[in-house]
């Protein structure tokens, strides 16, 4: 029998009666710094028998220290824990320990033991994260030569992307998203990190290649996350995009959203004659004015003497017969009462 002095109140725990701790269990849990956890505490009624106390420790300094002990019948914290735990421990429920405004310095090994028949015994590993600083990861990105117009970055030009992320913990992995005119492309980039004493850092990753097509629109974005299953919400960046200079033989333009692409003609045909001049253009309007007239003068001309033909059978006149005259049958001068002399008459 031995007896533990809890907030000024002797409880005697009879050891003989209570029996030996019995096998443990483990958990990790992961929490943020600022954020809150709950470490689970394993208690079965029907297995263990009633329990008595409640005693939260955290292994501090390579001994275990009381964080909060609770007795049947009362909510309340029975110790007064470390002064970097003050404010800070509750009980959740009936035995599960809640930890607010966790730290870095938090992270460590937590244990619940609940006094009973059978005394189980909970491990916690408590591992704690940091998110990366807001608002996420920053690209950065240089042109070799300097380039004046991202939308039209000439040939042959190195262009080089930079992401970081600062104060992480651990410091964030970074991944890059590349596509070239919107179908993704593979990248190899470098990573480096840098940690203080508590393992909080930045991390870096570049990548670089040189521009050897014409008209191609890039758009890249860089991701910070943390490790798998880890309480870091990944960050992505903004969308950084540079387009390559167009082809100088060709000109493309987009009507109703189609693209005609056609042939820039070449100035050195305009100076040489190849195409056609300003002399053979005015020859070719006035000699189409010319054939307009001729034409017309045509159609005037059988007009006029389509008239005339007309006019001319009103009057009994045949065009080209004037000195011919018709007479009706039976007029003395019609042609059955005239007689034709024979050749030989005088």
């Amino acid at each position: 029998m031995f007896g533990v002095h809890v907030a000024g109140v002797a409880v005697f725990l009879f050891v003989a009666v209570l029996g030996p701790v019995t096998a443990q269990s483990t958990y990790t849990r992961k929490a943020l710094t600022g954020g809150e956890v709950i470490l689970p505490c394993d208690y079965d009624q029907a297995a263990d028998g009633d329990w008595i106390v409640i005693t939260w420790s955290a292994l501090m300094d390579g001994s275990f220290q009381n964080l909060f002990v609770r007795t049947t019948g009362s909510t309340d914290n029975s110790i007064t824990p470390p002064a970097q735990f003050a404010g800070r421990v509750a009980i959740d429920g009936e035995r599960n320990l809640r930890l607010t405004g966790v730290t870095i310095a938090d992270e460590d090994e937590y244990r619940c033991i609940v006094t009973a028949t059978n005394s189980p015994t909970t491990l916690v590993n408590l591992q704690v994260f940091k998110q990366p600083t807001a608002p996420g990861p920053n690209i950065q990105v240089q042109y070799d030569p300097v380039a004046a117009d991202t939308t039209k970055v000439p040939l042959n030009t190195t262009v080089t992307f930079t992401c970081t992320s600062t104060g992480g913990r651990p410091p964030a992995s970074l991944t890059w998203t590349v596509t070239k005119d919107s179908t993704p492309v593979s990248v190899t980039p470098t990573y480096t990190t840098t940690n203080d004493s508590q393992g909080v850092g930045d991390a870096m990753s570049t990548f670089n290649f040189t521009t050897t097509e014409y008209s191609v629109k890039y758009e890249v974005r860089c991701t910070a996350s943390g490790p798998t299953d880890s309480p870091i919400v990944a960050q992505t960046s903004a969308v950084t995009s540079f387009t390559t200079e167009p082809d100088p033989s060709v000109t493309t333009s987009k009507p109703q959203g189609q693209t005609v692409v056609t042939s820039v003609q070449n100035t050195a045909s305009k100076s040489t004659g190849a195409g056609p001049g300003t002399g053979v253009i005015v020859g070719g309007v006035l000699g189409g004015i010319a054939g307009l007239a001729l034409v017309a003068a045509l159609v005037y001309f059988f007009l006029i003497r389509e008239k005339k033909h007309g006019k001319g059978k009103e009057d009994g006149v045949e065009s080209g017969d004037a000195d011919v005259t018709y007479h009706a049958t039976g007029h003395p001068g019609a042609p059955e009462n005239l007689s034709r002399p024979s050749p030989n008459q005088p």
